[in-house]
């Protein structure tokens, strides 16, 4: 467990309290990344800001499937499964695979073949950002090669994608083809960036298989941590994975002397400390 002499005194959450907060973090997000898209724009400025305000939400949405895949939305493994899924619907990722593949991500974290996340370790922004938009989908073919898929899988898999295209039709009918298309298409090419760039090839850049410590760096400032729902507590995330994203704001250190706390800035740790 790393600790550090500035760590705040952590606020003793209940679980419940957890539970609660975070499926109301999921709601919201549901509701508005999906209800804007009945709000018509007419404008390029508010095309743009009705994208980038989704964008964000839908990114949320994400975060908050991987709490439930650690089993902070719920009590039960089925509460957890099924917030997943709700929490991933705006981002039309089924969550089948990422809970499938996220605990070996943490078990084999940046070695080649075993960490399916590995997969983002690129050679070129292009080929990150290719990378990055099929990411959530390649899952189901790394699983499928090592024959780790079973038919219960599968068929989670095929229902998670119908109740995606159940909800998705729905919004078609009302919406149209033309403001489904611009509201969704730019919204998630850019979550795939915003999710797998600074949120996972930055803090596992270096792709080190040495410490724990090393593997994985944290973003320092309260704007990242909030920012991100705690997903910027990256090595202490995988150093402590029963801790919810809230509890995690506790071990947020603030940026270095002279370095602006707005600017975004990892905590890198080469060698074990």
């Amino acid at each position: 467990m790393s600790t550090h002499p500035n760590r705040q005194s952590p606020k003793r959450w209940r679980k419940q309290q957890i539970y609660y907060l975070s499926r109301a973090v999921v709601c919201f997000v549901l509701f508005l990344s999906i209800g804007t898209l009945f709000i018509p724009t007419s404008s390029v400025l508010l095309m743009i800001i009705d994208i980038l305000l989704r964008t964000y939400l839908v990114f949320v949405g994400t975060v908050m499937a991987h709490e439930g895949v650690h089993g902070h939305l719920g009590r039960t493994r089925t509460a957890n499964f099924w917030w997943g899924r709700i929490a991933l619907l705006p981002s039309m990722v089924p969550f089948a695979n990422f809970r499938r593949t996220h605990q070996l991500h943490h078990s084999y974290t940046n070695l080649p073949d075993e960490d399916p996340d590995h997969f983002m370790k690129s050679r070129n922004f292009v080929e990150l950002f290719l990378r990055a938009l099929a990411m959530p989908h390649q899952w189901f073919f790394w699983l499928r090669r090592r024959g780790v898929l079973k038919r219960s899988d599968v068929v989670e898999l095929f229902l998670n994608y119908v109740g995606i295209a159940i909800i998705f039709a729905v919004v078609l009918w009302f919406v149209g083809p033309w403001r489904l298309f611009w509201g969704m298409t730019p919204t998630l090419m850019l979550v795939s960036l915003l999710l797998w760039f600074p949120f996972a090839v930055q803090t596992h850049e270096g792709f080190s298989t040495g410490s724990a410590e090393a593997r994985s760096h944290n973003y320092y400032g309260q704007f990242m941590y909030w920012f991100s729902f705690g997903l910027s507590m990256h090595r202490e995330h995988h150093l402590q994975p029963k801790l919810s994203w809230i509890e995690l704001r506790a071990y947020v250190e603030p940026a270095p002397a002279g370095v602006s706390k707005w600017r975004p800035q990892r905590d890198i740790r080469l060698e074990p400390v």
